[in-house]
């Protein structure tokens, strides 16, 4: 009998439930691509962004240094602050000491002591190398009062609250005015603001926070109101135009207080983006959604796959354990002709197949949430009540219960990921929703990291700007996870007919540092090369084969990607609704994708600087190669009228 690793290679033993303990993962250590905090005084450097800080331990300025390509870090920075970030209770605050208390290459760690007449403030703060700071307030009374208002007010710069998500709003452009109140029906704690290159997601919570359940279970979960910020319905945050900066109020209203109250006004600011895009990894690795031969989907021209859940070698949804033989030698099969197998397992419901099921059920709600139970028979049969029924797969009689929000599960799911990894040889996650927190996605990212380097992590994400998920933007709700991923997947319920700017904020990626690829029906391959994204295949009709012989034709790997957000892209529209984005071979050629949201055919005349393409207007045609399912072949002289199709585009080759 096999009983190497301690038993763990045999689930029968149970012996893996002292994984339930482990602390695999928790460091300080820096995450690839990331680099050590550098300090001088009160300036931390990161990569491509830099935090001054002031005496009173809040922010000064933050400047971001990323390019609006994305592709790339310059050394011109842009200012995100126009003025000091503060927290305000009507007086002025006397700082009393300031003092450094960590130091570690992936963490700094702060702590200040403030006072006026009303309250002493103890600071803790601390920030990482991804450059997600977190501030715990603390107000102390020093005397009975009525207080006005307690806020955190921020300012930002000229130009840079261009989009914004979060506060019930849909990701987009940034209105003017905004008035939201704290409300527990509404998934709601955090806002994002900023431009491509550089802005801010400002989090509020307290000590008793608690992660809420999402994807449709957060109704049986939701968040828990921070007394310190809503103050009994008093609080909210307001957005509003101060000249050509915008200001955030977080304000908790008026309050009355007595010597000795304790008031945890706590908050994070995510600094975006957090890295350049890859425009080439985009091009080279090609997806492949689906348990078939690897034969088969290496001829179909994928490098990656993805293995979804209730399949031969992964049947049981969230507890990949029961097949390992099989699947290795499925993986072992993929890496013979250089190809990449990742595989569906998350943290937010568990197969009633796992071997522990009873040992967790014993754990008094620990390891899954409590609710009305129901659902498929085995489960009313065997668990009786007091759980939440989550999804059921027919074909292999699969049945799930909701785990909770954060518990010693994700301790078990990072060694079992481990565990993965060295033994049947992963190459990375396909992760449905994320119901576990940042930390858990660090120690994610380093189980990977430390023993396959080359491995990936996706998110996909349903819309879950509904009722049922509490009017939650998905990539607001995960934004903290995102320096750790390598591509999104949002997904099921979107609405490609949404307008570019929620394309930009809510689909691509692009702000944050990453790429994505459209999933609901196929999404709009037009639209999506914008953004360098294709649809999911095989499914829904998706085929991209013809797009990635043209992009081999083409040479798209090692071409410089100018998106048309970029304020000098060399090619331009003249028109708002449609937009193009350029792939650029300087001197040689370029590849100017356009794709339009009127809803009518339109013509455009395109305006070329010929010198940034390095060009000669007289030598060159406009090429649209044949691509099936995509355009006809057609071409133009420079200054020719373009008609674009109404709700698709054109590849079109300069050279």
């Amino acid at each position: 009998m096999e009983t190497m690793n301690h038993g763990d290679n045999e689930p029968w033993r149970h012996s893996r439930l002292r994984w339930l303990n482990s602390q695999i993962g928790f460091d300080d250590e820096v995450i690839a691509p990331y680099i050590p905090l550098n300090v001088q005084d009160k300036t931390i450097s990161l990569l491509g962004r830099k935090v001054t800080l002031q005496p009173n331990g809040f922010p000064a300025q933050i400047t971001s240094y990323f390019k609006e390509t994305l592709t790339e870090i310059g050394t011109e920075g842009l200012d995100i602050l126009s003025r000091p970030m503060e927290l305000t209770t009507g007086e002025n605050w006397e700082n009393l000491d300031f003092t450094y208390t960590k130091r570690k290459a992936g963490t700094l760690g702060w702590h200040a002591t403030n006072q006026n007449n009303q309250f002493i403030m103890n600071l803790d703060a601390q920030i990482e190398s991804d450059g997600n700071m977190e501030y715990k307030v603390v107000l102390i009374a020093r005397k009975d009062g009525e207080i006005n208002d307690i806020a955190l007010r921020t300012e930002l710069a000229p130009n840079i609250a261009q989009y914004m998500m979060g506060l019930g709003e849909k990701g987009g452009y940034c209105p003017q005015n905004l008035d939201w109140k704290w409300g527990v029906e509404k998934n709601q704690d955090a806002l994002w603001t900023g431009s491509v290159n550089g802005g801010l997601q400002l989090r509020f919570y307290d000590d008793k926070y608690e992660r809420p359940l999402n994807t449709n279970f957060y109704h049986e979960k939701p968040l828990h109101m921070p007394v310190s910020w809503c103050n009994n319905g008093n609080g909210g945050i307001k957005l509003s135009a101060a000249g050509k900066n915008t200001l955030i109020n977080a304000y908790s209203g008026k309050r009355t207080v007595k010597k000795g109250d304790r008031l945890c006004f706590y908050f994070n600011v995510l600094i975006t983006p957090f890295r350049t895009i890859n425009p080439d990894k985009q091009w080279q690795d090609r997806y492949y959604h689906g348990y078939d031969f690897i034969d088969k989907t290496h001829e179909f021209g994928a490098t990656v796959v993805n293995i979804h859940h209730a399949n031969a070698i992964n049947p049981f949804i969230n507890y990949p354990f029961l097949r390992t033989r099989e699947m290795k030698a499925y993986i072992d099969g993929a890496h013979a002709k250089n190809m990449k197998v990742k595989i569906y397992n998350t943290v937010r419901e568990l197969s009633n197949s796992c071997t522990e099921i009873f040992a967790l059920r014993s754990l008094n709600g620990e390891i899954f949430s409590k609710g009305k139970g129901g659902g498929y028979s085995w489960l009313q049969e065997h668990y009786d009540q007091d759980y939440i029924a989550a999804w059921f797969a027919y074909n292999v009689q699969d049945a799930a219960i909701v785990n909770t929000g954060v518990s010693r599960w994700h301790n078990y799911y990072m060694e079992g990921l481990d565990w993965l990894v060295k033994n049947v040889g992963i190459d990375g996650l396909y992760i449905d929703d994320l119901a576990f927190d940042r930390m858990s996605m660090k120690r994610v990212r380093k189980i990977l990291n430390r023993t396959n380097p080359g491995a990936m992590i996706d998110l996909h994400s349903a819309n879950q700007f509904n009722d049922k998920d509490g009017f939650a933007n998905s990539a607001n709700l995960y934004l903290e996870h995102f320096p750790y991923l390598d591509r999104l997947w949002f997904g099921e319920y979107f609405d490609y007919d949404m307008p570019p700017e929620f394309w930009m904020v809510e689909v691509s990626g692009i702000p944050y540092g990453l790429m994505g690829e459209m999933l609901w029906e196929g999404g709009n391959k037009w639209r999506g090369m914008l953004y360098g994204m294709t649809g999911r295949n095989p499914g829904y009709g998706v085929d991209n084969r013809p797009l990635w012989k043209f992009w081999d034709e083409f040479g798209m790997k090692g071409s410089e990607m100018i998106g048309y957000w970029v304020k000098d892209n060399p090619v331009k529209t003249g028109r708002e609704k449609t937009l193009a984005t350029i792939y650029r071979k300087t001197g040689t050629k370029t590849l100017v994708s356009l794709a339009t949201w009127e809803d009518h055919d339109v013509d455009v005349t395109l305006q070329i600087d010929w010198a940034k393409l390095g060009l000669d207007p007289a030598k060159v045609s406009l090429h649209a190669p044949a691509i099936e399912n995509f355009q006809p072949e057609k071409t133009w002289k420079p200054g020719d009228i373009v008609t674009v199709p109404k709700g698709k585009g054109w590849l079109i080759v300069i050279e």
